[in-house]
């Protein structure tokens, strides 16, 4: 599933990311494939706030579309 459809609470593991551009940009966040993350929030038409370690970071919408996630401890 896309990061833009996960639940607030949810605890994912990013399985891809989709293009150069993102890929730098999620780089930069510390998001890389195979890392844990949880939703703090996921605003309607807004940005994805996730948490990672003890940071929570604000993921714009056209770039949480194209990370792929996985639930935690699902295939």
């Amino acid at each position: 599933m896309k990061l833009t459809e996960a639940k607030d609470g949810q605890k994912l593991i990013v399985t891809a990311i989709s293009g150069e551009d993102i890929i730098v940009q999620a780089l930069r966040f510390g998001l890389d494939t195979g890392a844990t993350i949880h939703v703090a929030k996921n605003i309607a038409g807004g940005p994805v706030i996730i948490g990672r370690h003890q940071l929570e970071i604000a993921i714009g919408r056209d770039i949480a579309s194209a990370i792929e996630v996985s639930l935690a401890g699902e295939p």
